[in-house]
């Protein structure tokens, strides 16, 4: 049961994440707050796996990419502020830990690839 009950939190956590990922003010804190329970008991619900943050992270980093190589003409730092970032330094740290690039690089990186993609499909 008490198994079950952490699967449940850890559940309802990773959909408030998907959910707020894009509110700057969202963070560990937040979601201990929303989910009435203690930071510290938030943080062993994930441990031995990606901690909220990390989570919360990379869902604001792929939505970032995602964004940036649809809307190639859109400034880099307007993407991040809505994809949840406060500052762009940020978005630029948690690229260069995540993904080894720049910001500028991971958006040129996914047009590249999608259009390796599209070359490997079969015409009909």
């Amino acid at each position: 049961m008490e198994h079950e009950a952490q699967r449940s939190f850890r559940e309802r956590c990773i959909e408030l994440i998907d959910t707020h990922f894009s509110e700057a003010h969202v963070d560990h804190a937040w979601f201990a707050r929303r989910l009435h329970v203690s930071r510290r008991h938030l943080a062993r619900l994930f441990q031995g796996d990606r901690s909220v943050a990390e989570r919360l992270a990379q869902r604001r980093l792929a939505q970032f990419v995602v964004a940036a190589a649809l809307e190639p003409q859109t400034p880099l730092s307007t993407i991040a502020e809505r994809s949840g970032y406060a500052s762009y330094e940020t978005l630029r740290s948690q690229s260069h830990r995540y993904l080894a690039c720049s910001p500028h690089t991971a958006r040129g990186l996914v047009v590249l690839n999608e259009m390796a993609m599209m070359q490997r499909r079969p015409q009909h």
